[in-house]
């Protein structure tokens, strides 16, 4: 098998694009030119054999086509890519563009699936492996894996896991995309389906009906590829990038979202709309990033409120 990639991401696709090029079957690679700054030092320093394309927007379709054509690919792996992929292009390749997919399908369909997983207190997230068609994320699933949500970690932290699951799962997806005819999954149809990027609302914390658990995984959604959960003190946007559980006794006389304790050693404190709190350690303001004790400093003591 010759495979040639095309990828728009670090930690979701190198670890799979280093397995391929030392199992002998990778004849292309091509980024887009977005993330050239991130990723062509990356690849460059990896020595893999062969020089990365970089894809313009205006272009792409006509030079991935010659490439593709020239390299004798006998199909193309998408970890992770931004542009719709034209039924001129798919049809090129023999066993077509396969694309993966770092969350479960049905279900999570879209541009951004790892945000809605964390966001909906998902217990699996996972890889979902499909042959492209004109509709996206719609094609025929060949492989689907879950993996565990570990408690506590962020975006960042599962696409790093989620990039070395995909290189465990590599054997058997190869074994999938050669086999002909190919014996496609059959998954049972969710109530709902989310395929739209977060909103500025998504992004957002409220108080007043989000509980404190419910606050902890937007955070943890959110950190780093949105900045953080967004909110506002005093007309000042804050985004807040790492919570805490916190248990306090007896009943928290307190609005959703006001501070109930801050001291030099917890920081702060703020209540949620379930009589649970979360203490705040790592915020990102306009002038800089700064802990929670930080922010007891600057004078955030209790009874002010987030909203």
């Amino acid at each position: 098998m010759k495979v040639f990639v095309i990828c728009n991401s670090d930690s979701l696709a190198i670890p799979s694009i280093v397995k391929l090029s030392e199992l002998g079957v990778l004849v292309g690679l091509a980024i887009v030119k977005k993330a050239k700054k991130l990723l062509l030092p990356r690849l460059e320093a990896l020595d893999l054999g062969l020089t990365p394309m970089v894809l313009e927007r205006s272009t792409w379709e006509v030079e991935l086509a010659e490439a593709i054509k020239d390299n004798g690919t006998d199909a193309v792996w998408a970890l992770t890519f931004p542009w719709k992929v034209p039924a001129s292009l798919l049809n090129i390749p023999p066993q077509g563009f396969i694309n993966f997919h770092f969350g479960l399908l049905p279900k999570y369909a879209g541009a951004d699936p790892i945000f809605w997983q964390f966001k909906n207190r998902e217990s699996d997230g996972g890889l979902t492996v499909h042959l492209m068609s004109d509709e996206i994320d719609k094609g025929p699933i060949l492989f689907q894996e879950k993996m565990k949500m570990m408690p506590g970690e962020n975006y960042g932290f599962h696409c790093l896991r989620l990039g070395t699951f995909a290189v465990e799962q590599l054997d058997k997806i190869i074994d999938k995309v050669g086999q002909a005819p190919r014996d496609f999954l059959k998954l049972e149809d969710p109530d709902y389906v989310i395929e739209h990027k977060p909103t500025e609302n998504d992004l957002g914390i409220d108080w007043a009906h989000q509980t404190a658990e419910e606050i902890e995984w937007l955070v943890n959604a959110t950190n780093p590829v949105y900045g953080g959960a967004r909110t506002r003190m005093n007309d000042n946007e804050i985004r807040i990038l790492e919570v805490t559980p916190v248990n306090l006794d007896g009943e928290i006389k307190a609005e959703p979202g006001q501070i109930v304790h801050a001291d030099v050693t917890f920081g702060v404190v703020v209540a949620c709309s379930d009589n649970e709190c979360i203490r705040i350690t790592v915020v990102h303001t306009a002038e800089g990033y700064l802990s929670g004790v930080k922010l007891f400093n600057l004078g955030f003591t209790p009874g002010h409120i987030f909203g």
